[in-house]
């Protein structure tokens, strides 16, 4: 008789071990430093479970040249793109509700600087959702542009905030509005960049209805043109 598969499911509590009361300590703090060396946070993990996601800690903490240390200080990042890292290797689902734009860029530079593919591209993933208001968006788009050494997650969030733009800004005068707004101000070149990128993406819009749809003489069917 087959017998029914039994479903092993330890991995997927990795998220109950970052919880003290699950009873599996964690093993190792990392300090996250200001550019003056002062401590602007920390965060707790196991060893095991970022060695298993990054090749980078694998290294470190199990290689032959192993690091003892308890306590690691880490630099050029900030404690809520940390913590979204090890949210992300425990499998926590990230409420970026509560964090910045320019997390997104520090999560990126993580993904390569611990070789972690899936986070990189989970960064750009998020880059196109991220969640935005006209409030906002001029703000995070200024951050696309500011951090485009990043081209792949900063282009991907810049399109994101001119197509909400897009739908937001429905008239010329409103385009101009919000241009204006910024005229006198050092973020001028950015709110040109995005009604260039609204234009760009309406041009796109008709070239796509132009070469894709026909009309027939009838007048009922649309066809495609190849």
């Amino acid at each position: 008789e087959n017998m029914s598969p039994i479903q092993r499911n330890f991995w997927s509590r990795k998220a109950d071990a970052l919880d003290p009361a699950f009873g599996i300590p964690t093993d190792v703090t990392f300090v996250i430093e200001d550019d003056a060396g002062g401590c602007v946070g920390e965060v707790n993990a196991h060893k095991m479970f970022l060695a298993m996601a990054s090749p980078v800690f694998r290294t470190q903490f199990y290689g032959s040249s192993k690091d003892t240390k308890d306590v690691i200080p880490i630099k050029e990042t900030t404690k809520e793109a940390f913590d979204a890292m090890i949210e992300f290797i425990y499998e926590v689902e990230i409420n970026w509700e509560t964090k910045c734009s320019v997390d997104l860029f520090y999560l990126a530079n993580m993904a390569s600087k611990y070789l972690i593919e899936e986070m990189g591209e989970y960064v750009k993933k998020i880059s196109e959702t991220f969640p935005l208001t006209m409030e906002t968006v001029f703000e995070i788009a200024a951050t696309a542009i500011e951090f485009c050494q990043f081209e792949e997650t900063s282009t991907a969030l810049f399109l994101h905030c001119a197509k909400f733009l897009k739908s937001q800004l429905t008239s010329v005068s409103s385009c101009l509005t919000f241009v204006a707004k910024y005229s006198d101000t050092d973020m001028m070149a950015t709110a040109v960049k995005l009604v260039a990128k609204l234009d760009q993406l309406s041009q796109q819009e008709e070239q796509t209805t132009e070469h894709k749809v026909k009309k027939c003489p009838a007048g009922h069917l649309l066809i495609k043109v190849v």
